[in-house]
């Protein structure tokens, strides 16, 4: 039977950070409209575009969170946290496993994913692509980033993608063994890099094969962490990663965000 109690809490989880990221996704949908709307046709009002976005921001994390919770259960993955607070249960038994485990690989990963995107990619992308990055990135605030990147992404990412190819893969081998959520995490990654390249470009990247590479090998870095957590100890603890991630990433985005306009062009 479809656990709707669980299905509406995820959700609701979802939407804080849509929320949150309406300024920037209207600047995005605006310039983007601007570019390729015919000279004498009018804007929508920002209200329609708000409500549009807003609507269709909502459907894509309903499919998510429904389809994580039809099929988690049966591939052994879960949402404790979520599971004890939609039951009554105590939410304690439930989050203190995966804390410290978060913590270290969360914070751990973080800085691994801070060292390549400043020592290697950001040196090897056009300056206009970098301050397009910076800018997008900055303009969500640490908000946006917590709660879209930290919560929604994950219902997308983890909940959704990942645990739909776990099922497609226990299908195909009759288990939801090692190396079958390992592919999942991979795809559900590349996906996700890709996933993040249409808003990017959207707001001046240029294409180029380092673009894209830093998106796939960046992301999917993150999701070889995120999806472990999620394996290992549930979502809850793949969307305390994920903050951590921006926790971390933050004071160096600051510094170099706005250092960016003084930089030598790549």
């Amino acid at each position: 039977m479809f656990n709707w109690p669980l299905f509406l809490a995820i959700l609701l989880a979802c939407v804080p950070g849509i929320l949150v990221t309406i300024p920037s996704s209207l600047r995005t949908i605006t310039k983007v409209a601007e570019q390729r709307m015919p000279p004498d046709q009018e804007m929508p009002p920002q209200a329609t575009l708000v409500l549009a976005s807003s609507l269709q921001s909502l459907l894509l994390f309903a499919i998510a969170a429904a389809v994580g919770t039809a099929l988690a259960s049966r591939v052994g993955l879960g949402a404790p946290v979520f599971e004890a607070l939609v039951t009554g249960t105590s939410l304690w038994p439930a989050l203190q496993p995966m804390l410290l485990a978060s913590l270290v690989i969360g914070v751990g990963g973080a800085l691994l994913f801070v060292a390549a995107y400043y020592l290697f990619f950001r040196r090897k992308l056009d300056q206009e692509t970098v301050r397009a990055m910076e800018e997008l990135r900055n303009g969500i605030g640490m908000a946006g980033r917590l709660l879209y990147g930290g919560i929604a992404e994950e219902v997308l990412t983890r909940w959704g993608l990942m645990t739909l190819f776990v099922w497609l893969g226990s299908l195909l081998t009759g288990d939801a063994d090692p190396a079958v959520i390992w592919v999942a995490i991979v795809i559900s990654g590349v996906l996700f890099g890709l996933g993040h390249a249409p808003g990017y470009l959207a707001a001046g990247c240029r294409k180029s094969p380092m673009f894209f590479t830093a998106m796939i090998s960046l992301n999917l870095w993150a999701s070889l962490i995120f999806g472990w957590l999620y394996w290992q100890y549930g979502l809850e603890a793949a969307m305390m990663g994920h903050m951590l991630f921006h926790l971390v990433w933050w004071p160096f985005d600051l510094r170099y965000y706005q250092s960016v306009g003084r930089e030598p062009a790549a």
